[in-house]
């Protein structure tokens, strides 16, 4: 983190007001001890949220500041893996962090299959591409409507991405329903009466 702050020329006075200005102030002395290693690598998921957001980088790269490096940490105990491969773990793309075999300079084994929580991240990050598209297809309507065969085409492929859009909403209400074990309508009970 102290090689990002230092990149943008703050000091930790500053990136602590920033925090603060987010809402979720964290102290100089927090920062210092956090960059320091002197909570031995502890830090709240808030923390890292808003240190990421007030430094303006991906909260990846706080964790894993070696991404570009091709060096490796070690996500969980006696777990050392590749920045890479713990990146995937972390933003959804496998279901588990291969193991890095240093003696053999590369991954062990073959990267896991997907599971209904790998699927969930993916189909949300394809249900935001359809809805991307879609937006592009709407104005590409708009500009030929006054050509009947074009029209048509753009109408069309609308229509194909409006199903492909229920398709990937059907797959992401099956893989939170399997992930959590019940429905959003049950979900939505459960948290109210919490």
């Amino acid at each position: 983190m102290g090689w990002r702050r230092k990149a943008l020329g703050l000091t930790a006075a500053e990136l602590s007001r920033k925090t603060a200005e987010l809402g979720f102030p964290i102290t100089r002395g927090t920062i210092a001890k956090i960059e320091s290693n002197l909570r031995s690598g502890k830090i709240d998921v808030a923390e890292v949220l808003v240190l990421a957001a007030a430094l303006d980088v991906p909260p990846l790269l706080l964790l894993f500041p070696q991404v570009a490096s091709d060096s490796g940490s070690s996500v969980l105990p006696n777990v050392f893996t590749t920045d890479g491969e713990s990146i995937r773990w972390v933003s959804g793309e496998t279901s588990n962090p291969r193991v890095y075999d240093m003696n053999a300079g590369r991954l062990d084994g073959e990267p896991s299959l997907p599971n209904d929580r790998v699927e969930l991240i993916a189909n949300i990050t394809l249900l935001h591409q359809a809805l991307d598209t879609r937006s592009s297809l709407v104005h590409h309507l708009r500009t030929v409507e006054r050509d009947p065969t074009e029209m048509h085409t753009a109408q069309q492929m609308l229509d194909r991405n409006a199903d492909q859009i229920a398709t990937i909403r059907n797959r992401i209400r099956t893989a939170q329903e399997s992930l959590w074990g019940m429905n959003r309508t049950a979900m939505s009970e459960e948290d109210n009466n919490d």
